[in-house]
């Protein structure tokens, strides 16, 4: 069957309408999950031990919330606590021990407030980044709250969270972060 004009137009302003749907979704997640990076970050200069990692908390179930909103997944705080904490322990050295051994170094007169200001803020940053990177792909692959297993999305997590690092460095070095994984150019779009 040979397709009309008319009929071949509209087959290809749809896909042209899908495809400009998916890139203003995918700005609008990339600034989300970047946005929420670097408040979390700014989390991690807080002076109190713990107090930070509430911070961090809260920061990282926003953006899960938002990225919801974004995907039409519906949010249950309860559900994904456990799912980030899952998660989060997969990058931290001997579990909460990394943690209070961080929250103890920072207290180092220097050596501790030169670390406090580059180490935890990093951290934070490249957790948020890593946990809002997976949401999205699971949420952009049609999962759910509901579906989620954080233990069979522990190895992306990882290399995210190596991914957010590595941005987190060149943030603090002053230096501007691009890479092959960028989804979009649009990162002043609010989520």
């Amino acid at each position: 069957a040979i397709m009309s004009e008319a009929e071949n137009v509209e087959e290809t302003e749809e896909v042209t309408v899908e495809e400009a749907e998916a890139t203003e979704l995918r700005a609008l997640v990339s600034g989300c999950i970047h946005r929420h990076a670097a408040y979390a970050a700014v989390g991690g200069l807080v002076p109190i031990p713990f107090l930070e990692l509430a911070a961090s908390s809260t920061i990282q179930l926003r953006m899960v919330a938002k990225l919801c909103d974004a995907y039409g997944v519906s949010f249950s705080e309860n559900a994904i606590k456990s799912s980030i904490s899952t998660l989060v322990a997969t990058v931290l050295p001997v579990t909460g021990v990394g943690y209070a051994t961080a929250s103890l170094i920072r207290r180092v007169p220097v050596v501790g407030t030169i670390f406090g200001v580059v180490a935890m803020p990093a951290f934070a940053a490249a957790c948020t980044y890593a946990l809002g990177r997976v949401f999205a792909w699971h949420f952009a692959k049609g999962g759910t709250i509901a579906n989620f297993d954080a233990d069979e999305a522990s190895e992306k997590f990882q290399d995210e969270f190596a991914e957010g690092k590595r941005k987190a460095s060149e943030f603090v070095k002053g230096g501007k972060t691009t890479t092959a994984k960028s989804t979009g150019g649009a990162a002043t779009a609010k989520a």
